[in-house]
């Protein structure tokens, strides 16, 4: 007997959860007849999120279809991938399934099993979202995986806005998270009661991986203290994106104000537009630059703390009225305040890099 995809048909709690989740769509600007692939593991959260998908696509006229990715790291990796297939065909879904060979990328970019999976994973969806014509790639991440995502972001030292957590809607890369306000434990409710089993994947408890330690250790610990963390942190994305929307207007302004020289991959911020400005600006529009030099959504996972720490240093030089600093970003880009500008460049093969502003100090033995 084929799940119930009838709101109708639901108990009181999962239409409820349903009604919650459409809510949370629209107000995110999601319109009616968008098309969605959704990125479905196997695992419990995924197919929560292609199941409320399934019941609330008569509502929101949305046209679902999936992928699902064999990773090749599991003996029964190729099971699990035709077992999702089949349950999305239940429900009336179209699911492709794709093979991945993350091992093979780990060892050819030096990159760890976990970055490299989710490497691959991606490009496949953003392949897969192309060729169907869909607006969005749909994730099933929820309120607790925010969470582990803002300590994440905490300890990368990530800046305001972005400490909130995960964009709901990233219209850059196509990602859509229409589960992120949902407790998980309700999305295993929705799946119980529709009789759709779910594959535990055993490397979630690995601890081995970061994002693991903070699931099982940091996150109930500080759990114990304040038992409604996962409703402050939700609180927080709230507020971080009001604050988000508010800036990106702000610097959209001043973008428009900034001279960039394509050519040369340099851009120059006059210093006196620069000193009419708050710090707390001047701080944002540097990272508005970085982000138009380099591929900041890659480099913030690492680099978050460097790259604060020397934007704190230059707009110290520059308030200062230092002439003929240097300071190197990460991503390859070099910061020089010089002929009454500030000036951000990509570092390339010809540019010989400055001397780091730490060494200016210490050379000058102060």
């Amino acid at each position: 007997m084929p799940p119930p995809t009838d709101i109708h048909n639901l108990s009181p709690a999962s239409a409820k959860l349903c009604l919650s989740v459409e809510r949370f769509l629209r107000g995110l600007g999601l319109t009616q007849g968008e098309r969605l692939v959704a990125a479905v593991s196997g695992g419990a959260d995924s197919l929560a999120l292609v199941l409320v998908l399934r019941i609330l696509a008569p509502r929101l006229d949305l046209h679902i279809s999936a992928l699902t990715v064999d990773h090749g790291l599991l003996p029964e990796a190729a099971f699990i991938a035709a077992r999702v297939t089949e349950q999305c065909a239940t429900l009336g879904i179209d699911c492709v399934s794709q093979k991945a060979d993350v091992s093979g990328l780990a060892v050819r970019e030096r990159l760890g099993i976990e970055e490299a999976g989710r490497k691959l994973r991606y490009r496949l969806l953003e392949e897969e979202r192309s060729a169907k014509g869909a607006q969005y790639i749909a994730l099933g991440h929820h309120r607790a995986d925010l969470a582990e995502d803002v300590l994440m972001r905490l300890t990368r030292g990530t800046g305001w806005p972005g400490l909130g957590g995960m964009d709901a809607r990233d219209d850059k890369r196509h990602l859509l998270r229409p589960l992120l306000f949902t407790d998980p434990r309700a999305l295993r409710d929705i799946l119980r009661e529709c009789r759709i089993s779910w594959f535990e994947d055993p490397s979630n408890a690995d601890q081995r991986f970061k994002r693991n330690r903070i699931r099982h250790t940091i996150l109930p610990s500080l759990k114990k203290e304040n038992p409604s963390l996962e409703y402050c942190l939700a609180r927080l994305w709230r507020l971080a994106q009001t604050d988000r929307d508010y800036w990106e207007k702000i610097l959209d302004a001043l973008t428009d104000k900034i001279r960039w020289n394509a050519k040369d991959e340099e851009i120059s911020l006059p210093t006196e537009l620069l000193h009419d400005l708050h710090a707390a600006i001047r701080l944002r529009l540097y990272l508005r630059v970085l982000s138009l030099l380099t591929d900041t959504a890659a480099e913030n996972r690492h680099t978050g703390q460097a790259r604060a720490d020397t934007l704190l240093a230059l707009d110290a030089a520059l308030e200062r009225g230092r002439g003929n600093a240097c300071f190197q970003l990460p991503g390859g880009v070099e910061a020089r305040l010089n002929k009454g500008a500030v000036i951000l460049s990509r570092l390339n093969k010809i540019n010989k890099p400055c001397i780091r502003e730490s060494e200016i100090v210490s050379r000058s033995g102060r």
